[in-house]
């Protein structure tokens, strides 16, 4: 079925794009009968070509059986048989053609010559390299009817069964033929014209309704451009899968004719093609302008009916970025045609041929006007009709009706492979004579500028306001003077430019998928490869590599496009924790790619292959969707996730505020709170008033309920054993902060957490080490992501990671550009400073749910940095993912917006400070055999004391010092002006190391 979908396709292309309108096209005579139990066609052509005219005939696989040239038998080239030339002679030349083909089918689809019907669509009679003027005498059975090119067309019953004859005075390429047991009726339309249906008795009840909608586009079209071009026209069932319009008539595949929505889409489409690509044919080499035309005089038109055009617009664009990449461009003046709708190979080529060009008449029509637009191709199509036309005859018409010049417009149109990329810089308000005056640049991101017409919408509080920026170069600096501060910016809201999306308008679907260059298929296990093979049979047509879980890691994610066949796999479970799918039928659910947004990642859960077979094959009809529910082989859910309309651009954000007279007291606050089962208290690491606001919550709730525990992002799981022994008095507070290694894991000053960690002390409060180990934080981020650990570091990451929560993603960016990508620290790429984020948010949610698990008669507070503690996308949404709980963010005002959707409580506080640490004025270097001096501050106590660089500290007020650690702990408590004994080592060259006691008065 495939090729005979693919010759059909073929030779729909090559009747549209032959060889110039000769002055006296050659004409061929044909007489065909069948032998319909054998599959067989019978054929004969008398060709007569004009004085001093040559050709090319092309027989295909035809079987010839005889070739005679003005009377005398002829032998085909033995080097060819598939074709002979045929020398200009001065005088008129006769060929006569002999010769039959033989149609196989299958199981599922008929012969295309069968007692069921006759189908001949592709190459079925000898075919001119050049238009010719065709006769047509055909020999059916009696219960057939039959259609073909024609003006008229003639039955005579016999007793053999009928001879129909074909009458159509235009030079064509070939001749399509269809017969079958139609049912035929027809009704007048226009002036002395016919419209008919030719149905199988089974779908006969459609058939009045296709004529009431075919009426209807024909009195569409004839009102908009011109009277329809021939006498009749008919609409066609055929048994195979097609939807093709020729000269007089539109041959429709039944199961394409049964869908409900094709009477309102493709139907309207093939009619139009009567006037735009039969009647005005494709000029050779200049390119298929007919189908972008079509489209969007058709397609595009009905959606506007229904005020969808935006949208339509947009998944146009969503189209061809998903298909055209720089691997495959060409231009609107190379494209002639495709093989299909749903060959992928052809994709990114229909893209240009149907998405581009009609977007080239959208910018056309909104450049010169409905008036104008309208005018012009009333002009094209009286100028040209049954002729052939390029380009520039449309241009021409254009220019004609408009007044002015556009060859600029479609020559960069025509000529160029790219498409415009927009971006905005130095987006800036500013008051200017008493007003907002917004500027910008604009910027086209391509080797050369467009000239284009951009739409501008800048939102207002009370409306909106509509520019058009004209622009041809590079970079174009924008001034708009306003009347009041505006919210937002839209570049192009309603799709009116053909450009390229910016990563927030291009949504993640399946199209998206199917277009990448590389694509990659990762199978949970082994065993689930017979659950998902019809799936994988489809994917390897589309170049899709399948590879088991355990053979890929994260970087082969980030370079391509991913469909995990089974969501439960390692990988899968890395990057999007579990997802709610539906437990029966095929779920396909497809996202953005958390390690390369240009990328998507596509998750599927099936469990059965009954369910995925019908499922696989249907996916390429839905290329737009982001989300599908089959069940039995039927789609029951679908989905496109929302993107932004238009390039969006936030501008000024008014200020958020509380009515005072609502607002609550501490106490009132508090006691919502203990109805909680774990209250998050974030903080900015540095800010004293923090950690006061943190102790405050602890103490009041403490009172509340003593079935505490306190959660601490600042230690990590190893330090769990050391705040165990101090919580419980077994150690000091100089020997917890050397075993929780305190100072080289967390490194802020203590004296921020040492009232909260004695406050838990005193009580008795558990402390949880929340937080992963840094080393392995670090190593991703720095060392290539996940596939950077050992197999027992990875044994230490929670299993379920979900990098794809709403809102995380923008918010680590944040992050992540705020710190200048960190590129100076070891060069990591944002998804694996993406990864190691996400790794501290699970990690500190995985210990939270399982500690409450472990204890469900504890509550507890958890103490984290703002960006841990956000409700939408931080720990609490991770927490709740593995345990039910209710929960409760509170943060300090002064750090965070009062945004409901990021916290439940933002408490005012005054601010507070420590006071000066008292330090030395040393830098530390820990060695083997001590702690060197490895700088002296030139201003600091130490160096007026005599303290030199590369001295080893010994002591400090007589407590030895062996670490780093030790100097920080005893440094913990002195206070400024107080007096040090500093016992040193300082090492000589030549004699023993000299030991010196130095006093520092701090």
């Amino acid at each position: 079925m495939l090729k005979l979908l693919a010759l059909f396709f073929c030779f729909f292309f090559l009747f549209l794009t032959p060889d110039a309108d000769a002055v006296q096209p050659p004409s061929q005579r044909l007489a065909i009968s069948f032998i319909l139990p054998e599959n067989l066609l019978h054929g004969t052509s008398e060709i007569t070509l004009p004085p001093d005219t040559g050709t090319t005939i092309h027989f295909g696989d035809l079987t010839t059986i005889g070739v005679s040239i003005n009377g005398k038998m002829a032998d085909l080239p033995e080097d060819d048989p598939t074709g002979m030339e045929i020398k200009p002679l001065a005088s008129e030349q006769k060929i006569t053609i002999t010769y039959e083909k033989k149609f196989t089918g299958s199981e599922h689809m008929p012969a295309a010559v069968s007692e069921k019907g006759i189908a001949l669509t592709g190459l079925w009679h000898p075919v001119l390299d050049r238009d010719t003027l065709f006769e047509l005498t055909a020999k059916i059975p009696s219960h057939f009817e039959a259609v073909s090119e024609a003006e008229e067309i003639i039955t005579t019953q016999n007793q053999e069964g009928k001879d129909v004859r074909f009458h159509f005075p235009y030079p064509a390429h070939s001749l399509n033929f269809v017969a079958g047991p139609y049912i035929v009726e027809q009704v007048p339309f226009g002036n002395g014209k016919t419209l008919y249906t030719y149905f199988f008795s089974e779908d006969q009840r459609l058939a009045a309704t296709y004529r009431e909608k075919t009426l209807g586009y024909l009195a569409r079209y004839e009102a908009l451009l011109g009277p329809y071009p021939y006498t009749r026209f008919s609409v066609v069932e055929n048994r195979f899968p097609t939807g093709y319009a020729m000269p007089t008539f539109t041959l429709l595949g039944q199961v394409v004719l049964r869908l409900p929505f094709i009477q309102d889409t493709s139907l309207g489409h093939e009619v139009l093609h009567a006037w735009f690509g039969n009647s005005i044919r494709i000029a050779e080499g200049s390119g298929n302008w007919a189908e972008g035309l079509t489209t969007y005089l058709a397609d595009h038109a009905y959606k506007a009916d229904k005020a969808a055009d935006i949208t339509f617009r947009k998944e146009q664009l969503i189209k061809y970025q998903n298909y055209v990449s720089d691997e495959n461009p060409i231009t609107l003046q190379e494209f002639q045609g495709s093989a299909g709708h749903f060959n992928p190979a052809e994709q990114g080529v229909r893209a240009v041929g149907y998405q581009k060009a009609s977007m080239l008449f959208h910018m056309l029509y909104t450049s010169l006007g409905e008036e104008v637009f309208n005018a012009s191709l009333r002009d094209f199509y009286k100028r040209m009709r049954h002729k052939r036309a390029a380009w520039e005859d449309l241009q021409t018409s254009f220019e004609n009706r408009s007044n002015s010049s556009l060859a600029d417009f479609f020559d960069q149109w025509l000529k160029r492979a790219d498409v415009p990329m927009l971006r905005i810089n130095d987006l800036a308000i500013r008051e200017k004579n008493g007003q907002p005056l917004l500027s910008f640049t604009l910027v086209q991101k391509n080797k050369k500028a467009y000239e284009l017409i951009v739409p501008v919408t800048i939102v207002l509080p009370d409306r909106e306001v509509r520019k058009i920026i004209q622009t041809s170069t590079s970079k174009k600096e924008v001034q708009i003077p306003l009347a009041d501060l505006p919210s937002k910016m839209v570049i192009d809201p309603d799709y009116d430019l053909m450009r390229v999306l910016s990563p927030d308008e291009l949504p993640p679907v399946w199209s998206r998928f199917a277009g990448a260059p590389k694509k990659l298929a990762i199978l949970a296990t082994d065993e689930e490869h017979a659950v998902f093979s019809p799936l994988i049979e489809i994917l390897e047509t589309i170049d899709c590599e399948t590879v088991l879980s355990d053979e890929a890691d994260d970087s082969d994610i980030a370079g391509a496009s991913v469909i995990f066949l089974g969501p439960t796999s390692e990988l899968a479970l890395s990057l999007f924790a579990r997802p709610e799918h539906n437990k029966v039928g095929m779920t396909v659910d497809v996202r953005k790619n958390p390690l390369n947004h240009s990328e998507v990642a596509i998750l599927v859960s099936a469990d059965d292959p009954q369910e995925v077979a019908p499922a696989a094959r249907k996916l390429k009809h839905y290329g737009k969707y982001s989300s599908l529910v089959f069940k039995n082989g039927r789609i029951s859910e679908k989905k496109i996730t929302d993107t932004d309309s238009g390039q969006n651009y936030s501008l000024d954000v008014p200020p958020k505020g509380i009515e005072v007279g609502k607002a609550l007291d501490f106490d009132d606050i508090i006691t919502e709170l203990s109805k909680e089962r774990v209250v998050y208290v974030g903080e900015s690491h540095t800010d004293y008033a923090d950690h006061l606001l943190q102790l405050r919550v602890i103490r009041a709730l403490y009172k509340k309920n003593p079935n505490l525990a306190i959660g601490m992002e600042m230690f990590t799981h190893p330090a769990q054993e050391a705040l165990d022994r101090f919580i419980s008095r077994q150690t000091d507070e100089k020997t917890f902060l050397k075993e929780s290694h305190y100072y080289k894991i967390w490194r802020f000053d203590y004296r921020l957490y040492r009232d909260i960690i004695n406050f838990a002390r005193r009580h008795q409060v558990p402390i949880v080490a929340l937080n992963l180990e840094r080393d392995i934080v670090s190593t991703v981020f720095k060392n290539g992501g996940i596939a950077a650990l050992t197999p027992e570091q990875q044994e230490m990451l929670p299993a379920e990671r979900d990098l794809d929560m709403p809102g995380y993603q923008d918010r680590i960016s944040r992050v992540y550009k705020m710190h200048g990508g960190h590129q100076e620290n070891g060069g990591g790429q944002f998804k694996d400073f993406l990864q190691s984020q996400a790794l501290w948010d699970e990690t500190m949610a995985e210990t939270i749910a399982e500690y409450l698990k472990a204890h469900p008669e504890e509550n507890m507070i958890v103490l984290a940095g703002q960006g841990h503690v956000m409700k939408d996308s931080a720990i609490p949404p991770r927490v709740a993912r593995r345990i039910p709980v209710q929960q409760a963010v509170v943060v300090n005002a002064a750090h965070i917006d009062i945004d409901p959707a990021l916290a439940d409580y933002s408490i005012f506080t005054s601010p507070a400070h420590l006071p000066a640490a008292a330090i030395m004025g040393v830098l530390l270097d820990g060695k083997d055999d001590g702690v060197a001096i490895k700088a002296v501050t030139p201003k600091g106590r130490a160096k007026a004391a005599g303290i030199r660089k590369n001295d080893i500290l010994v002591a400090i007020d007589n407590e030895p010092i062996a670490t780093v650690e030790d100097v920080k702990a005893i440094m913990l408590d002195k206070k400024k002006g107080q007096r040090l004994t500093v016992r040193i080592k300082r090492p000589r060259a030549i004699f023993a190391d000299e030991e010196l006691e130095i006093e520092i008065v701090l």
